[in-house]
């Protein structure tokens, strides 16, 4: 069954969001305009939160994710490592899809 996470008015264009407790089994969420990517909170390389403070997941540009703990960015869209310690690694992507507004989890059985 899909689950409700947010609405898409709730995170900030361009921005992020985060959800549960901060820690690797956290998840956030990433707009660009109508765009939304729902990523585990954990860098493939340092395996800690990307974040060193709530919501804080973007480079002042907002244009790559951003992990506080060795600054390897990743690519919006994709997840993509694009500079640091881990090339070729990417963010786990969590199957989501924006629906009337809203950002839903998509179920396994899907």
């Amino acid at each position: 069954m899909d689950s409700f996470l947010c609405a898409v008015a709730d995170i900030p264009d361009p921005g992020a969001l985060g959800f549960g407790d901060g820690g690797t089994s956290s998840l956030f969420a990433v707009r660009q305009g109508d765009s939304v990517h729902v990523y585990r909170n954990r860098c493939p390389h340092a395996h800690a939160p990307l974040n060193w403070m709530p919501n804080r997941f973007l480079t002042r540009d907002k244009r790559h994710i951003i992990c506080s703990a060795h600054g390897a960015m990743f690519e919006i869209d994709s997840g993509a490592c694009v500079a640091g310690p881990c090339p070729g690694q990417a963010l786990d992507r969590v199957a989501s899809e924006v629906r009337g507004g809203e950002v839903w989890l998509l179920s396994a059985t899907r």
